[in-house]
């Protein structure tokens, strides 16, 4: 009987070689590594490329990029000759959403967006989530998990949601809902990506704008206008009427916090109601002028990056 069994074996193995098949274990996936500088100001790498199934975001940053590695490996203090400095480090996203772990604990999925950028941290240590890999996070979540997305509009919004909800789905996005914010339920604000669609004042984006120290925002309100700070926490610009500005961060309800890398709120916002417009359009129609941007600001018809 063993020997029947191994004899199986052997043909089963060389019925696989011979077919050019591989082995579950050895199935490969496809994933995208981005490397950036200074809040995704400058693209350095900006590469597809193929992994076995099971590889972890290490190894596909070593496939694109030179790499030096401290702690066993388990934290990058340099890609390309820039290394860690004072008050400047490395920092590691996965669709948009800042990891909990590190680079050989993370464990690459198909479709994966994995990002490096080299920032400043004197100001704010960890900007939590950025807009700039979009449709991610919404598209493959964190880790292969995919909460659903709902859409959350004030009103006199509707239609701006219901196309918000139309251009995910026909970016390939499952289980997108459009809802008010009082027909947002407590379980959905927990445990849901949120994108809000609403003016600086609306009561849920007041509440994000209010943590705005603790989710390292570099654009808020104040005194009805959009307030800006550079990459050193200083005050960069102020812009009034008609401004829209699209931000994020890890959701602030999620009762496990905002590093639990679960699932995130998006602002699509402005000063007021044309500005939310500005923002909607921007996401739904020119959302390629959002690449690499942590946040972006929209005035006058430009594309903002912020911080700068």
């Amino acid at each position: 009987m063993k020997k029947l069994v191994k004899l199986a074996a052997v043909v089963i193995a060389l019925a696989v070689l011979l077919s050019g098949c591989r082995p579950p274990h050895s199935e490969q996936i496809e994933v995208r590594v981005i490397v950036s500088h200074g809040f995704g100001n400058e693209s350095l790498v900006d590469e597809l490329v193929t992994v076995d199934n099971g590889s972890n975001a290490l190894d596909a940053l070593e496939q694109v990029a030179s790499v030096e590695t401290a702690y066993g490996g388990g934290f990058v203090t340099a890609i390309n000759g820039i290394s860690s400095a004072a008050g400047a480090d490395w920092f590691f996203y996965i669709n948009g959403i800042l990891t909990n772990v590190g680079a050989r604990d993370y464990a690459l999925h198909q479709g994966d967006v994995e990002r490096w950028d080299f920032h400043s941290w004197g100001f704010c240590s960890f900007v939590s989530a950025l807009i700039g890999d979009f449709p991610e996070p919404f598209g493959h979540g964190y880790g292969g998990e995919v909460p659903p997305t709902v859409v959350v509009y004030s009103p006199g919004l509707e239609n701006e949601a219901g196309d918000v909800a139309a251009m995910l789905a026909q970016l390939g996005v499952g289980n997108v809902s459009a809802v008010t914010a009082a027909e947002l339920s407590p379980e959905e604000k927990g445990r849901c990506n949120l994108i809000l669609l609403g003016a600086g004042d609306c009561e849920l984006v007041s509440e994000v704008n209010q943590l705005r120290e603790k989710l390292c925002f570099y654009a808020y309100f104040g005194g009805g206008e959009l307030l800006l700070l550079d990459s050193r926490g200083e005050a960069a610009g102020e812009y009034g009427a008609g401004c829209g500005l699209i931000q994020a961060s890890q959701n602030p309800w999620n009762p496990n916090g905002i590093g639990a890398c679960q699932n995130v709120a998006w602002l699509v916002s402005g000063t007021d109601e044309a500005g939310v417009r500005d923002a909607v359009d921007v996401l739904v129609n020119h959302s390629a002028e959002l690449r690499h941007a942590f946040a972006a600001v929209i005035a006058g018809g430009e594309v903002i990056k912020v911080p700068r």
